[in-house]
């Protein structure tokens, strides 16, 4: 998110596509300063960044 709002807190709230349970994230720049609930995991159906063998699995 730094490159759409530098050193401010972003928070985002929004429903599991899941199961419709609530879901915050908030950071500031690349830290998280909140995540709840704290067990939440995220997918990407595009490649994320690094090379293939180090990259966390999808």
């Amino acid at each position: 998110m730094r490159w759409l709002f530098p050193g401010s807190s972003v928070r985002l709230d929004a429903p599991c596509l899941d199961c419709g349970l609530e879901m915050t994230v908030e950071m500031r720049d690349e830290d998280l300063l909140r995540v709840e609930p704290d067990t939440l995991v995220g997918y990407t159906s595009s490649e994320v960044g690094g090379d293939a063998s180090t990259r966390p699995f999808r």
